[in-house]
C-alpha cells in the first residue's frame, strides 16, 4: 500500500489575511488621511479612538499571521527572495531571509508608526510633514506585508 503524505513547504496561503490586510490598510490610509494636513492636541480627543481601533486591528491580524506553521526551508527562502525582487523593482527596503513570518514583522512595523502617530498627536499634534513621513513609512511596511502574502499564492 502506498501512502502519500503531503509536507508543507512554506507557510499556507490564506486569502482572509490578504482581506484583513487589505481591509485594515484602507483604515490606517483612511487616518493618514484625515491628519494629513496636521493636527493640534487639542481635538485628538475626536482621533483616539480611530487610532486604538486601528492598533487593535493591526495587533490582531500579526497574531493570525504567525500563528501559521511556517517551516524553515529552501522553499520559504526563495518565496522570501522573489517577495524581495518584487520589492526591490519599486525602491522598497527587502526583507530578511532569516524571518519567520516576514508579514508578521512588517505588520509590527506598522503598527509601532502608528502608534509613535498617536503619541505625537497627543503630546503635541502633528505637522503636515510628520504626517506625510509616518505615511511613506507605513506604505512601505504594508507592501512588504501584501507582497509577501500574495507570493504565498504562487
Amino acid at each position: 500500500i502506498a501512502t502519500s503524505c503531503a509536507v508543507s513547504l512554506a507557510p499556507r496561503f490564506d486569502q482572509g489575511i490578504i482581506d484583513n490586510l487589505s481591509t485594515t490598510s484602507i483604515e490606517v490610509f483612511q487616518l493618514l488621511s484625515e491628519v494629513s494636513e496636521g493636527t493640534t492636541n487639542t481635538d485628538f480627543d475626536k482621533r483616539q479612538e480611530e487610532y486604538n481601533e486601528v492598533i487593535g486591528k493591526l495587533e490582531a491580524l500579526a497574531l493570525q499571521i504567525n500563528a501559521r506553521p511556517v517551516p524553515d526551508n529552501k522553499t520559504v527562502n526563495k518565496i522570501i527572495s522573489k517577495t524581495n525582487s518584487s520589492l526591490q523593482k519599486k525602491g522598497s527596503t527587502l526583507i530578511s531571509v532569516n524571518e519567520t513570518a516576514p508579514s508578521a514583522t512588517a505588520l509590527k512595523n506598522v503598527t509601532a508608526n502608528v502608534t509613535k502617530m498617536k503619541q505625537t498627536d497627543k503630546l503635541q499634534g502633528i505637522t503636515a510633514t510628520e504626517a506625510l513621513a509616518f505615511k511613506n513609512n507605513i506604505e512601505l511596511f504594508f507592501d512588504q506585508a501584501l507582497t509577501y502574502e500574495r507570493f504565498l499564492n504562487k
